[in-house]
């Protein structure tokens, strides 16, 4: 599926200068689902050709020259909860200038039905063996930006680190009734502990194969505490305030600030 994007001239001639203002471009990304992933979770893959890169001066409109033409390669752009990301990996280019690696680009290209792509602004990750950009922003912090590697986010599965091994995951759940009004449910023998790589600052959460989630934990349900073991130490892992991002299987309940 193919992210928001700006639908102009499909003849697309060569870009030598670009004289618009690319500190107002931002497109957003549309929030759509890939397969079993919720709209809490997307993940969508272009494959741009004729790309143009350009320096990107946030706030400041400026004519800018682009210091990379006729480049293909592979525009990611995502969401994980309030976190979007967005990385371009050029297979080749041509480079008529110098990217410096942590300056902050924009990019156009098209794609191979034709339509032409503005890309979200990009830091330069990378400049050998190929040039990588790429970039994470959480909207629930003003102005939070951060560098992120194409490599990080190269497919669907692999925007998650696995930490630990646990086991024996259950969730601590408010009852009216029960004991201290708290009550213990027990959601899958076998889990991890995980790490996002896609947002900023890191969130950590627990993923759990196999599992049987309560009625009240839909994908959205927030205020979530589960509790674990670690299967290499054996002791007691805990976490609160997580959100269900997932209840399909492997389930996901992630802490994003």
């Amino acid at each position: 599926m193919i992210s928001e994007i700006f639908h102009l001239d499909f003849s697309f001639p060569p870009v030598n200068r670009l004289t618009v203002d690319l500190s107002r471009l931002e497109p957003p990304v549309r929030q759509t689902s890939v397969g079993n992933v919720t709209d809490l979770i997307s993940f969508n893959v272009q494959h741009l050709l004729e790309v143009s890169v350009f320096p990107f001066y946030r706030g400041i409109p400026i004519e800018v020259e682009p210091i990379l033409t006729n480049g293909n390669g592979a525009y990611v752009s995502g969401q994980l909860m309030g976190h979007s990301f967005h990385t371009l990996a050029f297979d080749n280019a041509d480079e008529v200038g110098d990217p410096e690696i942590g300056c902050s680009y924009s990019c156009i290209g098209r794609t191979e039905q034709g339509e032409q792509v503005h890309t979200h602004w990009l830091y330069c990750t990378d400049k050998r063996p190929s040039l990588h950009f790429g970039v994470v922003r959480n909207w629930a912090r003003q102005n939070t930006y951060a560098p992120l590697s194409p490599l990080l986010a190269a497919e669907e599965n692999g925007v998650l680190v696995k930490l630990e091994e646990l086991f024996d995951l259950v969730a601590i759940l408010q009852i009216p009734g029960a004991v201290d009004g708290l009550t213990q449910v027990q959601i899958g023998h076998r889990g991890w502990l995980v790490m996002a790589k896609v947002t900023t600052p890191q969130s950590f959460g627990i993923l759990v194969e196999s599992p049987t989630l309560p009625p009240m934990f839909p994908e959205g349900a927030g205020a979530i505490a589960v509790s674990a073991k670690s299967k290499r130490t054996l002791q007691s892992v805990s976490l609160d305030g997580l959100t269900c991002v997932a209840a399909r299987d492997p389930a996901l309940l992630l802490k994003v600030d």
